[in-house]
């Protein structure tokens, strides 16, 4: 069992890995989570009653990292998150870190310096990385099923009625609504097409006060091909979607985080006949990994992880390019 703890529970996601620990208590053990802010935990606390937990707090980071917990899941403001990853990583724990990986280079560089020396896990939490249709996708890409992928395309918008909200998140970093965003989707890119050569993007202010980035596209040149990513902060209705083009085929993922594929194979394979459009939908197995499942795994010593740290580094380099920081840092001063 990985009994695990969190460091910082702002951010929306920390949800899934509650709701994990209560399905599989055979495999999770939530022992407690801490935030400075009483107002985020008071929240937390409300939102997660249907889960049936009773998650302890913890007075002080201190308390927390001489806590049993082997592992924290790190869910704080991004400017927050690497100072706590540094933080449980000389305390020995094993990590699992919300996206983006905070917003410094030279830090993020860093901190998983220190995870190697120490022998310890340090993964991100892009929670798509596991989902069994775009799993489906990267291994029909690993086959050469699509040939040489010459383009990727990827959206990935916020609702117009969060804006004003997620609008004082965004006024922290440069990017904007970009920077908050499009790492889940350049994740995926850079596994499919490698780091890019070049990166040129097209930062707008579009709605409201118009003072922050909320609507953007990043044009990236990789070796072999063309990845274009998009984000804005002011969609109506919800059409999230990845689309991978290459010379042999093509695979259409809509909407993203579902089951369903769409896939096109100009020399077919065993599960699709060449020339035709298939409409799948993958269901996951009750073994499937997930977030957790693979940090615990990988902590175990089962096998290696899918997506290493020197990948992870590529991914935020891709993302403070597209986000126009050129001094390795995302948080603005002031």
């Amino acid at each position: 069992m990985l009994k695990f703890a969190f460091l910082g529970v702002w951010h929306g996601h920390a949800s899934m890995h509650v709701k994990e620990a209560a399905a599989r208590p055979e495999e999770f053990e939530l022992v407690g989570m801490y935030d400075a802010d009483a107002e985020v935990i008071s929240r937390n606390q409300e939102k997660w009653k249907e889960h049936g937990l009773e998650i302890p707090l913890f007075e002080s980071v201190e308390d927390l990292l001489n806590s049993e917990a082997a592992a924290v899941v790190i869910e704080g403001h991004v400017y927050q998150n690497l100072d706590y990853v540094e933080q449980a990583l000389n305390a020995g724990k094993h990590v699992l870190m919300e996206k983006p990986a905070g917003v410094n280079l030279e830090h993020l560089e860093r901190v998983h310096v220190l995870a190697e020396e120490k022998g310890l896990m340090l993964q991100m939490a892009y929670m798509w990385r596991y989902n069994p249709a775009i799993d489906e996708m990267l291994g029909l890409v690993r086959e050469g099923l699509l040939g040489q992928v010459f383009m990727y395309r990827g959206h990935i918008p916020k609702p117009i009625e969060w804006h004003p909200e997620l609008y004082e998140e965004f006024k922290a970093y440069h990017g904007g609504v970009y920077f908050e965003m499009a790492g889940h989707l350049i994740d995926l890119m850079v596994a499919i097409m490698g780091e890019p050569v070049s990166v040129k993007g097209v930062l707008g202010k579009h709605y409201g006060e118009r003072t922050e980035v909320d609507n953007a596209v990043v044009v990236h040149e990789c070796k072999d091909g063309i990845g274009i990513i998009d984000t804005t902060g002011m969609q109506v209705g919800m059409d999230r979607r990845i689309e991978v083009h290459g010379t042999k085929g093509m695979v259409l993922h809509e909407p993203l985080g579902s089951n369903q594929l769409r896939v096109f194979l100009q020399e077919g394979a065993e599960e699709y006949e060449a020339g035709e459009w298939h409409d799948v939908e993958i269901e996951a197995e009750p073994e499937y990994p997930t977030l957790l499942r693979e940090l615990a795994a990988c902590i175990r010593g089962d096998k290696e992880p899918n997506f290493t740290l020197q990948h992870d580094r590529a991914v935020q380099r891709t993302l403070f390019r597209g986000s126009g920081i050129e001094d390795g840092n995302a948080l603005r001063k002031g």
